[in-house]
């Protein structure tokens, strides 16, 4: 699968572009300023519906227009094309047309274009907020299963209204009510925990193979779930994993009714990356910790691969310049036998060795072809 043609209208900087790519490795160069990052975007954003700079659609419309849209042409195996049209207006909202059909639940579209992105707060991920080790998970599985992705969109509305009966007066909401939640919370919640533990299992079945060839020291690297609630992430069957939520909630019922918000569940949980048993955060280089990312994305490529059965386009954003010879080196020759990839860089001159690679270079808004 490759992207082959994207045309943006009235995206970021961009007022009518037609950007034409090869299947391998595809430099976008040129100086700050001028659209890179918003090429990448645009090519999430036509994959998962929604962009990685923001949350509001609104905030990618082109200065002075009312509207965006994205038109990618893909190609499979076989010769088989797809078309996807994504757009954006302040009077229409979002919609979505696959080969000319319209595609009125987003949920369904999602994975059919997968991609993996790695930018420089990808740096993060090891170190940051357990809501970034949260959004890596649920943006891969929602990828290689739209039933995670509509679990996670129903779990994320029964917590706004379980908190919402929370937050009334804790003696006079309705117990019934609650009850009804609480079984729906448990039953969605499980399934997303049950499917975090699958690839978790194959994280720690492939860390150490990826990141040894990156380092130069052989170190045991894994990966610890640390869901809210008590479980046997090995071995627990779904109908164990609700048992298990089932009990945590019971007993954090009191504490909830104090502070007015549900405190378990996977919007709880969090992942720790171990080496040698001890947290990467307190005894993790800033070297190691880059490597770990790199592998990360690597393992989010080749899970996606396995699960979809055809290879996701990898975006790059700028983050070559954060890494020394050696990672950049392991880096481009992982992407070089995988299919389709998207670089940006202010310094073409650094992939100059690389033989398969497609330049593009933007000045004042505008693609000049290498």
């Amino acid at each position: 699968m490759y992207l082959q043609k994207l045309t943006l209208k009235n995206f970021r900087v961009f007022s009518d572009i037609d950007i034409t790519f090869k299947n391998g490795i595809n430099i976008i160069s040129g100086p700050n300023g001028q659209g890179k990052t918003s090429i990448l975007e645009s090519i999430y954003y036509l994959a998962l519906t929604r962009s990685f700079r923001s949350t509001n659609d609104k905030n990618v419309i082109m200065f002075n227009n009312d509207y965006f849209s994205i038109n990618g042409d893909i190609l499979f195996e076989k010769n088989k094309h797809m078309n996807a049209i994504l757009s954006y207006s302040t009077n229409e909202k979002k919609q979505l047309y696959l080969n000319k059909k319209k595609i009125d639940k987003f949920s369904a579209y999602v994975g059919k274009i997968p991609c993996v992105l790695l930018t420089l707060n990808d740096l993060k991920l090891t170190m940051g907020l357990p809501s970034n080790r949260r959004n890596f998970m649920d943006v891969l599985l929602s990828q290689v299963s739209p039933v995670y992705l509509q679990n996670l969109k129903s779990y994320k509305k029964i917590v706004q209204h379980r908190n919402k009966l929370l937050n009334e007066n804790s003696d006079n909401h309705d117990q019934n009510q609650m009850e009804a939640w609480n079984k729906q919370l448990v039953e969605y919640g499980s399934y997303i925990v049950n499917d975090r533990i699958k690839f978790i299992g194959f994280m720690n079945s492939n860390i150490n193979k990826y990141y040894n060839k990156f380092s130069d020291f052989k170190e045991d690297i894994s990966v610890k779930y640390n869901p809210s609630f008590k479980i046997n992430s090995d071995s627990d069957s779904i109908q164990e994993i609700m048992k298990h939520f089932q009990k945590k909630l019971n007993k954090v019922k009191f504490v909830e009714e104090e502070k007015r918000t549900t405190i378990i569940g996977p919007h709880r949980d969090d992942l720790d990356f171990l080496k040698d048993n001890k947290s990467f955060k307190e005894y993790g280089s800033q070297g190691e910790n880059k490597t770990l990312i790199i592998v990360l994305k690597i393992l989010e490529w080749l899970y996606v691969t396995n699960q979809n059965k055809k290879s996701p386009l990898m975006l790059l954003d700028d983050i070559f310049g954060e890494l020394d010879r050696s990672r950049i080196s392991g880096l481009l020759n992982f992407l070089d036998g995988i299919g389709q990839s998207f670089i940006t860089t202010t310094i073409k001159n650094k992939f100059n060795d690389l033989s398969n690679k497609n330049d593009i270079y933007l000045e004042n808004s505008s693609i000049v072809y290498g």
